[in-house]
């Protein structure tokens, strides 16, 4: 695909060139440290609840990640895939007109591709995608070869939104983070750069999506972090899209439920900024 086609395929997606996508934090699934006994139902029933809210809200698109699994595998085993898919399938059943993404943490980028082919889901959120990284897990090296190659295998319709200087990492390089981007996209070959603030529910930093907007022009750009209806004016130029996550729950607490009065004030300050 041509890089002056990127747009044209995230409105085919999503029906807007500017999307709003939320996130469903799922709760410790079987088999993490903290899966305290949890059904598969309840917490399904959990992650539903959150995809009705933002799809009543007219949010376009929703990212299923395993957040509450820390401490996270690099590759997740067979029970995290079993478990992602299973709710990804119910959620894709029962809220059709959602747009789903998967991410699969610590930054497992061929399992969320396996899942988002399965289920439908049409992108996945890679955080380590290209460069080496310093986290807490460990060395996390670049996985846009192999997630290409998968992708090119399955023949799969799912689209790479990668970060670049995710929070909680520590690229190695200590470059510039317009370069870092410049390097997925035209190296990567990743559909759309994510950028985020250097911890979840961290504003992001104004001036970092405009350098990476500069640098990857032909690319959609979307700040992935600490976005609020107060700070949302200020990336109108330059985003192309926002994930909302941390901000619309209760309490400003990540593992909470979405707070429905946040997730509506927001939406009403983003449709002023960016109409339907």
């Amino acid at each position: 695909m041509k890089n002056l086609d990127k747009f044209a395929e995230l409105e085919r997606i999503f029906g807007t060139r500017k999307p709003i996508i939320g996130m469903v934090h799922l709760a410790p699934l079987p088999g993490s440290p903290r899966h305290d006994d949890m059904s598969m139902k309840e917490i399904t029933d959990l992650a539903l609840e959150d995809a009705h809210l933002l799809y009543k809200a007219g949010v376009e698109g929703a990212i299923v990640e395993n957040f509450g699994d820390v401490m996270f595998h690099k590759h997740v085993p067979d029970e995290t895939i079993a478990a992602m898919t299973y709710i990804s399938t119910i959620i894709a059943q029962e809220v059709p007109r959602l747009v789903l993404g998967m991410c699969v943490l610590q930054s497992d980028a061929i399992a969320g591709m396996a899942i988002a082919n399965t289920v439908g889901a049409k992108f996945i959120r890679v955080p380590y995608y290209t460069e080496t990284y310093v986290v807490d897990a460990g060395l996390m090296d670049s996985i846009a070869a192999e997630t290409l190659r998968y992708r090119k295998f399955l023949n799969a319709d799912v689209k790479i939104f990668a970060d670049v200087h995710i929070k909680h990492g520590y690229p190695i390089s200590q470059r510039p983070i317009g370069q870092a981007a410049y390097d997925t996209v035209h190296r990567g070959l990743a559909d759309s750069i994510l950028v985020t603030g250097i911890a979840t529910g961290a504003e992001t930093k104004f001036d970092d999506v405009k350098e990476v907007k500069e640098a990857v022009s032909h690319t959609p750009v979307f700040v992935a972090s600490g976005v609020d209806e107060k700070n949302l004016p200020q990336f109108k130029e330059y985003a192309d899209g926002v994930i909302i996550g941390t901000r619309i729950k209760i309490n400003n607490e990540s593992e909470a439920p979405i707070d429905p009065v946040k997730l509506n004030s927001f939406m009403k300050v983003a449709r002023t900024i960016w109409p339907k």
